[in-house]
């Protein structure tokens, strides 16, 4: 931590920096009460728009404040042991994710989108910015003020003692904003037993904003587009967009991907594979220079995909499957779009803040690709729109079509529907309780190409319809949560109950009905300053599988990291209705 004294030359100066790291400290954590305030991300600093940020500090909270009381205070040992093991994120490599710069005039919107920018990495856990003014100019002071997650983590899974999935990872090592991680299977049903992947990660690369991965996987980590065990080497560079007062976002991915026959199988069964991917885009945005307060943008991207087979399966039944043949193409995409966010808590985490956007999208899509030896111009288009309360309410509505065309008439046309609702933020004393709900409508009309659409454990748990295809589904889900207000060894916990229908209209199925149901409850948990993602653990009943029998199925995730934020655009795409 830096010292307060060298960066003021009087005690004014010290007391209101002083004052500024309060703020700070207050806003991160939650109050006695543990209230929740929702509020546009830029309200805080709209009464500073337009002065001169004169310079820039970086402060951080360590482990030894409780983000829940800031009057509690945590367990010596436990302050201890996380100081010995965890490296606290460098002061320079907070610098390497600003956007904003000494100077310039201060912009409100830029300055929040920086703010959830970092609030957004995986290693720290909250950030925000405090505006100081210096008295008797038309200057500012910021002082960005951070708090780390302990960043050593591990996972363990699979079905032990036959299937052991475990690993562990440094999500920041040296405080670089560098992650590590190693990951390994044994499973007594491979041939060798053991095997393993290693990930590395660097976070805004040299400044850039732009973030490299490099990766070698023997347990179907890669990109894993077959059903077979699949190795893989891999590399990623990704720019997005932070901010609508950003020029330039893009992503390059380049891997080789092959199948292994670790489980001896037949080589009449075997799928022997071998696949090269190469996708790049880039896109500019329009408008940056417009007014503070304007938020609208124009977004020009392109993208090129090339999906390459060195060696197909050889069993005949696989060679006009999508997945085992050639994807080539080239896209544009024009975007149109207004993006805010909102500041609340109890949406997908256990108290700490979430960014909640809200604005609308609108894309039109155009291009050319190949797939299973057929090629056809491609359109689409998408629209998205957000609507977010102070009360705490949140709406997110969806609607994305996309068709081929080729002998004068348009094939493999994709609609999808979706629609998400969060209620308010309910409180019964210390307890509080948020609803989920959420609809979502595909249609494939005109097939030709594309998969049908399929019912797996995305719509319902412990579902798998390999045997059931359609062209119409519909699935709706509703969800309950309860925040409790106790911890245990700095883990919270949240009971759940789900409700899931999905109605589907079939092509080929041998279930008596369309109507598939999962009842589900369970409890998810998280330490908040950890970096493990939250915990959940989930029984499902269905009443009547693909099949027509009853089933209990139980499972358990424990890295599920579900964030809001995402990115103002994305890479030109089709339209996705199977996940």
């Amino acid at each position: 931590m830096y010292s307060w004294g060298q960066h003021h030359d009087s005690i004014s100066g010290k007391w209101v920096t002083k004052k500024a790291f309060q703020q700070g400290l207050r806003l991160i954590s939650t109050n006695e009460a543990d209230t929740v305030l929702n509020e546009k991300s830029s309200d805080a600093y709209s009464e500073f728009s337009g002065r001169i940020i004169r310079r820039i500090e970086v402060d951080r909270i360590g482990f030894e404040k409780s983000i829940y009381d800031t009057a509690k205070k945590v367990a010596k040992w436990v302050t201890k042991w996380s100081n010995t093991l965890h490296v606290d994120t460098r002061n320079g490599i907070v610098r390497k994710h600003l956007f904003i710069k000494p100077y310039e005039r201060l912009n409100p919107s830029k300055l929040a989108d920086n703010e959830r920018f970092l609030r957004d990495k995986d290693f720290i856990l909250d950030c925000r910015i405090i505006i100081t003014p210096v008295d008797g100019t038309d200057s500012v002071d910021v002082l960005i003020i951070t708090r780390d997650v302990f960043s050593i983590g591990g996972t363990l899974g699979g079905s032990p003692p036959k299937k052991t999935k475990f690993g562990i990872y440094d999500a920041n090592v040296d405080g670089r904003g560098q992650r590590v991680e190693f990951n390994s299977l044994l499973d007594q049903g491979r041939s060798p037993m053991y095997g393993y992947s290693l990930l590395y990660r660097k976070s805004s690369v040299l400044g850039s904003l732009a973030n490299l991965e490099l990766g070698y996987s023997q347990i179907n980590t890669g990109v894993s587009v077959g059903d077979e065990d699949e190795f893989a080497f891999f590399a990623r560079l990704n720019r997005p967009l932070v901010s609508p007062y950003t020029r330039l976002a893009g992503g390059l991915e380049a891997s080789r991907n092959w199948s292994e026959n670790v489980r001896s199988r037949p080589d009449s069964v075997f799928l022997k594979y071998n696949y090269d991917i190469f996708d790049s885009w880039l896109g500019y945005n329009i408008g940056i220079n417009k007014k503070f307060e304007d938020r609208n943008r124009q977004f020009l991207a392109f993208r090129y995909i090339n999906g390459y087979y060195l060696d197909q399966p050889d069993q005949e039944q696989y060679l006009e499957l999508r997945r085992y043949n050639n994807l080539f193409g080239y896209l544009a995409e024009f975007t149109l779009y207004r993006q805010n966010f909102y500041k609340t808590r109890y949406v997908f985490g256990f108290g700490r803040t979430e960014d909640i956007p809200y604005g609308f999208t609108v894309g039109v899509t155009g291009g050319y690709v190949r797939q299973v030896h057929v090629e056809r111009p491609y359109g689409a288009v998408k629209f998205n729109y957000g609507f977010a309360s102070k009360k705490g309410n949140f709406l997110r509505f969806q609607l994305e079509t996309g068709a081929y065309y080729r002998n004068r008439e348009p094939e493999d046309v994709v609609l999808t529907i979706g629609a998400t609702y969060f209620t308010r933020l309910l409180q019964f004393n210390r307890y509080k309780m948020r609803a989920l709900l959420s609809a979502t409508y595909s249609q494939l009309s005109n097939h030709q190409v594309l998969e049908w659409l399929r019912v797996g454990k995305y719509e319902i748990a412990g579902l798998s319809t390999d045997s059931l295809y359609a062209d119409k589904r519909l699935a709706l889900h509703g969800e309950t949560t309860l925040y409790t207000p106790g911890s245990l060894l700095g883990f919270r916990f949240a009971p759940f109950a789900a409700l899931d229908v999905v109605w589907v209209d079939c092509i080929s199925s041998v279930r008596p009905t369309d109507l598939l149901w999962g009842y589900s409850a369970g409890i998810r948990t998280r330490n908040e300053n950890l970096i493990f993602g939250t915990m959940e653990m989930k029984m499902t009943y269905i009443p009547e599988d693909e099949y027509g029998r009853s089933k209990f199925v139980f499972g358990f995730r424990q890295n599920l990291r579900v964030k809001n934020t995402g990115s103002f655009v994305k890479a030109p795409s089709l339209v996705r209705y199977n996940n």
